[in-house]
């Protein structure tokens, strides 16, 4: 008797597979065309070019040299998001840091400190 109980499980439940996964099928086969189009879209050159230039930009790192402080003559020089160096800053609530500098930056600290 519990041969026929194992079995009219086991059937159960690999009809109820069968229709999930059918139902997963039909639910994918509907959406596909959508996906389809996304694709087509995503791959228009001007879309690429705005996905590339977003790439390109979140890479970058922004200065972060306070330039009111660390230059003040030369406040106008700053590329705000294209530090490309670092230089250590002491701060009394961090200790020593590593600061991103864009190099226009760097050049103004280095020549306020060379100068002065």
């Amino acid at each position: 008797m519990s041969d026929d109980r194992d079995s009219d499980l086991a059937e159960t439940l690999a009809e109820a597979g069968r229709k999930v996964g059918q139902a997963l099928t039909d639910a994918v086969e509907r959406m596909r065309p959508a996906f389809d189009a996304l694709a087509d879209v995503a791959n228009l050159p001007e879309v690429r070019a705005v996905i590339e230039f977003a790439e390109k930009t979140m890479r970058r790192r922004p200065c972060l040299c306070f330039c009111s402080r660390a230059h003040p003559d030369d406040l106008g020089v700053c590329e705000k998001f294209d530090a490309v160096t670092t230089r250590r800053f002491s701060s009394d609530l961090l200790g020593d840091i590593e600061v991103p500098q864009c190099a226009p930056c760097a050049a103004a600290r280095a020549a306020r400190e060379f100068a002065g």
